[in-house]
């Protein structure tokens, strides 16, 4: 009986110290600080974010209202992905910072990773207010942020470089074992610097995490300028979970921009039935032959919320309209292209044709426009109620004939 009940405290023991063990290997990482005001995850969970190549944002995971990160990664294929685009797949070596200043090296060698698929997401963006407006940065120790005004044509430039390791998730179309060494040459002969770098990896399919280890620096002088360089850098595989990791907040959006951003969020956006109720079927002499919503516009590389085509005889105008709370790049684009266009006319025009009228000066922020005369052809953008985004074309028509239609069309209302 004694023996029956050993067996049995035995045997509880040990799961509860496997469900321990298990415990341990899952605690999820905890983020170390806290960003200012609203951006802080206490106020909601932050989504982690990364751009693909082809331009799709994919979700990293999140960080929850109490710090824990939660990674939850989607698996996809990264050849399907670059052979969707035209773009080629990344060097390997490169990833890993062994590129063509390797020392006896030569870049134009075949190498058994020649035709491995792989991609580096560094940073990880944390989104709110539907921008990027900080990093999660894994690292040893904060101070290494700084390190990363980084590498400049992959080399390290800093005059307080910190010794440490930074970390990031690594992408892989296969398993395999990557163990490698180059030591970068100076760029000048005359220059004695030079970097070691290593690797030794079991990389598996899908997502690894690398640690990027600066060991050693070294100090470099040059007349008057000296500055601080790696001299020792080795990659390895490491864990998320990893106690040595500590997790960062850095914010990357300017104080300003931010509230612009947030501005344009909270707005509400257009919908499709206040574009319905506004839809104009003439213009003057002008009728509506076509709409389209959610066209894109290969020209300006957007998504217009409306596009529409009026005629009058051999005349034609064709004007997307977007909504700069839905897209605030394009607000900001347009807003600063007109700050470029202004500025190019004052410093092209006469000092005494410098000044001009208040009501001259509206009208030139209302609208840019441009054409040709020889294909009698037009263009123009112009912004309505400092949101509303106008692109316009115009065929058979002048500038001053292709503005005038677009105000006849009154824009602003759609938001009254």
């Amino acid at each position: 009986m004694k023996t029956k009940t050993f067996i049995l405290f035995l045997f509880v023991f040990t799961q509860f110290q496997y469900g321990k063990a298990q415990e341990s290997q899952t605690a999820l990482p905890k983020v170390e600080n806290h960003l200012p005001g609203e951006l802080d995850y206490i106020h909601e969970a932050l989504d982690l974010v990364q751009i693909q190549q082809n331009g799709e944002e994919i979700i990293l995971g999140n960080i929850n209202t109490d710090g824990a990160i939660h990674f939850n990664l989607p698996e996809f294929d990264i050849k399907a992905l670059y052979d969707s685009i035209p773009l080629q797949h990344y060097n390997f070596h490169s990833l890993f910072l062994m590129n063509s200043d390797c020392k006896d090296r030569d870049v134009f060698a075949e190498t058994p990773f020649n035709d491995v698929y792989a991609q580096k997401y560094d940073p990880i963006f944390i989104k709110k207010y539907g921008e990027n407006v900080a990093i999660l940065f894994p690292a040893t120790d904060e101070k290494m942020f700084k390190n990363n005004h980084y590498y400049r044509n992959n080399s390290y430039d800093g005059k307080n470089l910190v010794i440490g390791s930074k970390y990031y998730w690594f992408y892989m179309d296969r398993a395999m074992t990557f163990k490698d060494e180059c030591t970068k040459t100076p760029i000048r002969d005359a220059d004695t610097i030079e970097l070691a770098i290593s690797a030794d990896i079991q990389l598996k399919k899908g997502w690894n995490f690398i640690e990027e280890n600066l060991v050693s620096v070294q100090e470099y002088s040059e007349d008057d300028y000296h500055t601080t360089l790696p001299k020792s850098i080795q990659f390895s595989l490491s864990n998320p979970s990893s106690k040595k990791v500590k997790w960062y907040l850095i914010q990357i959006m300017k104080d300003e921009k931010l509230e612009a951003v947030k501005k344009a969020y909270e707005i509400e956006a257009i919908t499709k039935e206040q574009i319905e109720k506004w839809l104009p079927e003439k213009v003057g002499e002008f009728t509506r032959i076509s709409y389209e919503f959610d066209k894109v516009l290969d020209r300006y590389e957007s998504k217009s919320d409306v596009f529409l085509v009026f005629k009058n005889g051999n005349q034609k105008m064709e004007i997307a309209i977007l909504d700069g709370a839905k897209n605030p790049d394009d607000l900001e684009m347009a807003k600063f292209s007109f700050a470029m266009d202004e500025q190019y006319k004052r410093e092209d025009k006469p000092a005494s044709d410098a000044t001009i009228s208040a009501t001259a000066a509206k009208e030139e922020v209302h609208h840019i426009s441009k054409e040709d005369k020889e294909k009698k052809t037009s263009e123009l953008m112009s912004i309505f109620k400092d949101r509303i985004v106008l692109y316009a074309l115009g065929e058979n028509m002048t500038a001053e004939q292709l503005w005038e239609g677009v105000k006849a069309l009154d824009i602003g209302s759609i938001i009254k």
